[in-house]
């Protein structure tokens, strides 16, 4: 008889899983040896830490719409790989996680290591269970083979997400009765489910709601990303000649350049965006869930369910209406809706054309008055560099297919303000928890899925140094993804809410963080002048390696400046 070791990795290649992330430790390490010789089916990712493992993870699955496996010993698993486990269990990423309890075959004793659950050991399945959509516990070996395929199923079903199989320490290696039921069948079969659609009436009434609006506008979020639906979206805004704004998460769901994108909504966003929003009699909201962030704080300037007609198109029914009360929900993949739409729109869009013709012929100006995408510090050269200017000089000196990967903190609000996405689908984000550290794991997950394009992460010099062993993984698997690190010696947004001359807890030491690059056989460059980024962003490119462009940041300008609420007393 197999042994359930065997069929869980059967079970990954019959799922099409390409990549298992992590760190062999515990029972785990039996799975690992049965890796060996399947590469050209399963590729293999060693990491330095498990946190790298589940952000590689997270941001694949973001990119591909398929999980990856992340896979370790059960506390570290647990503990370590939790920061990129909710990230995208709220970021709607699918990712597998297979663990053990490490219980030495007596969950009830006291194991070194053990995350049984019982008393002297921790309880990792219940940990696993506050961050997942779907976590099981694995007591022989049956369950083991079982759990990983509904694993992969529950991943990647409905709305994406992270699913966990969590092993006894017997039910690895045991050997499995395929002879009796339940039965073990073929994992590609559970992955079949067609996405789900809207009711045509509803279609239909959505198409009324629409055609009776004079000023609509649409609202991307990630759902568009995660979809895949950037075409369709563009193709409806264009038949109804409608303004595109984003969610944080949905930047780049169009290309910023496109004559009806508005930029970003909320706090961070376009002036453009929040006034479109803002004077909109119709709001048509795609795979967003308006966070605080998004609404700036449910302004009702910008978001006002009281004049504005919201319609909102989301995988998962609790999203819809969540923040506002609905004119319409639409439940559904964002892609499949958007197609229905699209062809539902016809002659109806024609038809009623003349109702929107003001408020299309104004954007071009509104988004002129109001600075889209521009910033007077973003065309002077200085020392150390602004961050406006360094933007500024991303944008000129990078093409336009390149892959972004952003963090957290200063750093990502300058990027996501005044980066103007020339291509859709290039901005991926951290925005559930939203943690500093997340950028640079992601860039070199990102790089397993575009191999022939530039895969940049934009950080900040508190998050590259969180997650900076990263390098280590890119220059191991030969993935030349190119780090740009906002280096103020500080955590720069902390810094500059502390009163000048009581700053505690938020400058660093000076530190050289292209030298830190080298030190792992990467490309490495520090510069304090902005007429010298083009050069240093030709070095990384030319040197074929993993490289760290290590910027000196002014660290006088702030997003205090532009944002569009009030900072609160206590927030960074």
């Amino acid at each position: 008889m197999p042994t359930a070791d065997e069929l869980i990795v059967q079970t990954l290649e019959e799922a099409g899983v390409e990549y298992v992330i992590g760190i062999p430790g515990g029972g785990t390490g039996q799975i690992y040896n049965l890796l060996y010789g399947k590469e050209d089916r399963i590729k293999t990712i060693l990491v330095r830490h498990e946190q790298v493992a589940a952000i590689m993870a997270d941001a694949y699955g973001r990119a591909t719409g398929r999980p990856a496996a992340i896979m370790g010993q059960g506390l570290f698993m647990a503990s370590n790989a939790t920061f990129g486990i909710m990230e995208a269990m709220l970021s709607s990423s699918p990712m597998v996680v297979i663990t053990d309890t490490s219980d030495g075959g007596v969950g009830f004793h006291a194991a070194n290591q053990s995350g049984a659950g019982e008393y002297g050991s921790m309880d990792i399945t219940t940990i696993l269970k506050t961050m997942s959509k779907y976590t099981t516990l694995a007591t022989n070996p049956k369950e083991a083979v079982i759990g990983t395929q509904l694993a992969i199923k529950h991943a990647t079903s409905g709305r994406p997400g992270p699913a966990c199989v969590v092993m006894r320490s017997a039910a690895i290696s045991g050997e499995v009765d395929l002879e009796s039921p339940p039965f073990i069948h073929n994992a590609a079969g559970y992955l079949n489910t067609a996405k789900p659609q809207s009711a045509p009436q509803d279609i239909q009434r959505a198409i009324d709601i629409l055609s009776q609006s004079q000023r609509p506008v649409l609202v991307a979020g990630n759902g568009v990303h995660m979809s895949k639906s950037h075409q369709q979206l563009q193709e409806l805004a264009e038949l109804w000649n409608m303004p595109v704004a984003t969610s944080y998460k949905g930047k780049s769901a169009i290309a910023e350049t496109h004559p009806l994108s508005v930029g970003m909504v909320g706090v961070y966003g376009q002036e453009a965006a929040n006034r479109s929003v803002g004077e909109a009699d119709t709001v048509v909201v795609v795979g967003a869930k308006l966070t605080p962030q998004d609404t700036v704080r449910e302004r009702p300037s910008i978001f006002d369910p009281l004049r504005q007609k919201i319609i909102q198109i989301d995988i998962d029914d609790r999203n819809a209406g969540w923040t506002f009360p609905l004119e319409l929900g639409l439940i559904g993949d964002a892609g499949s809706i958007l197609s229905q739409l699209v062809e539902a729109s016809q002659p109806a869009a024609a038809n009623s054309a003349a109702g929107r013709k003001a408020w299309a012929d104004a954007l071009p100006q509104r988004k002129q008055d109001n600075s889209f995408y521009d910033d007077p510090e973003m065309h002077r050269d200085s020392s150390p560099v602004t961050p406006q200017r360094l933007v500024a000089l991303l944008n000129e000196n990078l093409s336009a297919d390149t892959v972004f990967a952003l963090d957290a903190g200063n750093n990502r609000t300058w990027m996501a303000h005044l980066y103007q996405a020339r291509q859709a689908n290039t901005f991926f984000s951290p925005g559930g928890t939203a943690g500093m550290g997340w950028g640079l794991p992601a860039a070199v997950g990102l790089k397993l899925v575009y191999k022939d394009r530039p895969v940049v992460c934009v950080t900040g010099d508190g998050g590259y140094m969180m997650t900076v062993n990263a390098l280590s993984t890119a220059v191991q698997y030969d993935l030349p993804i190119i780090c740009v690190v906002f280096n103020d010696g500080a955590l720069g947004m902390v810094r500059q809410h502390q009163p000048e001359g009581r700053r505690i807890a938020s400058e660093f030491v000076t530190t050289d963080n292209g030298a830190v690059a080298r030190g792992f056989g990467a490309f490495g460059i520090q510069i304090g002048d902005s007429r010298d980024l083009p050069d240093a962003i030709r070095q990384a490119q030319a040197s074929g390696l993993p490289a760290v462009i290590d910027v000196l940041i002014d660290r006088g300008p702030s997003p205090d400046d532009w944002r569009a609420d009030a900072r609160r007393a206590g927030e960074t």
